[in-house]
């Protein structure tokens, strides 16, 4: 079939249909609006399946222009095998960056007398915005998919990488009662100067965490899942290796574990 394809595409005048885009089967976009103005496309996919009684699952997606559509299919990919991947049906809505210098203004907490060293990844951009961008979350993107879907309120899980994996953790450590659980897979954890390490410390109850990472890379991931459940028993903070893979790599390696992190079915 493919080469009688190439052959009539070969052949002077013949005809070939009309090309369309690709599109996603039940997802939309839609866009809301920052205080200040500032415009956010919101990526939904919705299952097929009519949700359990409890509602839908959610899982919110950080970098949504780059992770949306492979979190969107994995999804549904394990979610028809059923009892096979233990994943039930749910709603992946991602949040689209936008650009470099909105994503690290927006994924990065305040920290008072502390810039980016000029070694590491988007030194001299402006930080500090994350409280904004999680009202933003809190205030319109959760109600906006609460409106139109029957979502169990339980069940909304956060899942963010690099910088989008320090918010994670971050929006865990200081609004636990924002989502129910996060996936931070190769947070920024050097940035601050060990903030999230000072705010795990503080904090006074978090959902449940799980933080992946490569194996080059483990020991402060590895140590913060174990400050954060210390009796490694209570399910409150895990911990995933990511064997060879780099930092370009891991969220691509972790989509499956926190597709099943949100959307694990009765009794998994």
């Amino acid at each position: 079939m493919f080469a009688a394809f190439m052959l009539a595409l070969a052949i002077p005048g013949a005809s070939v249909a009309a090309e369309t885009p690709y599109t996603l089967p039940h997802s939309v976009e839609q866009v809301v609006h920052a205080e200040g103005g500032e415009a956010y496309r919101i990526l939904i996919a919705w299952p097929d399946a009519p949700p359990p009684p409890a509602g839908y699952p959610v899982l919110y997606v950080l970098d949504g222009e780059d992770h949306f559509a492979i979190a969107a299919l994995t999804a549904r990919r394990l979610a028809r095998a059923g009892g096979r991947s233990g994943v039930m049906d749910g709603i992946v809505v991602g949040i689209a960056a936008g650009p470099l210098q909105r994503r690290v203004r927006d994924y990065t907490p305040v920290t008072p007398g502390w810039t980016i060293p000029a070694t590491m990844p988007a030194s001299g951009l402006r930080t500090g915005g994350a409280e904004a961008f999680l009202d933003l979350l809190e205030r319109q993107v959760q109600p906006l998919v609460r409106q139109r879907w029957r979502v169990d309120r339980s069940r909304e899980t956060l899942l963010g990488h690099s910088f989008g994996g320090l918010l994670a953790l971050h929006a865990a450590l200081t609004r636990p009662a924002m989502v129910d659980g996060v996936v931070a897979v190769s947070p920024s954890l050097w940035f601050g100067d060990g903030l999230i390490m000072r705010e795990a410390a503080a904090a006074k109850g978090t959902p449940p965490i799980l933080i992946a990472e490569s194996d080059t890379a483990a020991a402060a991931p590895a140590a913060l899942a174990r400050s954060l459940d210390p009796g490694a028993n209570d399910g409150r903070a895990r911990f995933l290796p990511l064997p060879g893979q780099s930092h370009g790599t891991t969220m691509l390696a972790a989509m499956a574990p926190a597709i099943h992190f949100a959307f694990a079915g009765p009794g998994r």
